[in-house]
């Protein structure tokens, strides 16, 4: 009897450390950890970790475009390059984590190139372009040139997102501002121009 207990309770033990230090546990550590990751992966772009650590409807569409085509996650990585962010306050309670983000101001860059192709050609005729590798590489480098030239933003925006918890990982959520904020206000330019 005293085995079983004993064999029982270093299960237990096994148990409550191996939760303890699960990468989807909601604790401070993991929180940072997964804001460093998903940050680093938009830096650099890399669609597999974004996949798995960032749920973002616009961040999930251009990221099943970069999959398909290297010069939109060239694009991808022009845009957050240069973001940095600081993490403000997380809230366990209310599995959240309030960041300081700043990027290029890339706005106006952005609102100029979309107006541009909106009156080069409808919806349509954009879309199908996607599969154009000449039309990808020329005017997706005119938007690069666009964000190399634009300046650094002087004060940074506090976003806050809500932490979900996978199977496996901590992953954070970004709405709109969200989105707009890391993207240096390119998203939401491209947005009014297009539409959602």
């Amino acid at each position: 009897m005293k085995k079983a207990l004993s064999i029982l309770f270093c299960l237990a033990f096994i148990l409550v450390s191996f939760t303890a230090c699960s990468s989807n546990a909601m604790t401070e550590k993991n929180v940072t950890k997964t804001v460093d990751t998903a940050f680093t992966a938009l830096k650099e772009f890399d669609t597999d970790t974004l996949q798995k650590y960032v749920d973002s409807s616009t961040l999930n569409t251009i990221v099943g475009f970069a999959q398909k085509h290297d010069q939109i996650k060239q694009l991808g990585q022009a845009i957050f390059e240069n973001i940095d962010y600081k993490i403000k306050s997380i809230d366990l309670d209310k599995k959240s984590v309030t960041i300081t983000v700043k990027n290029k101001n890339l706005a106006q860059g952005a609102s100029d190139f979309a107006t541009k192709l909106k009156n080069e050609y409808n919806t349509v005729q954009l879309l199908s372009k996607l599969n154009d590798e000449i039309f990808l590489n020329a005017r997706l480098n005119e938007l690069k040139q666009k964000i190399s030239d634009a300046q650094m933003e002087s004060d940074g925006i506090d976003i806050t997102l809500n932490i979900e918890q996978g199977s496996k990982n901590l992953k954070l959520s970004f709405d709109e501002k969200a989105e707009d904020a890391v993207s240096g206000g390119a998203l939401s330019s491209i947005k009014a121009i297009f539409g959602k």
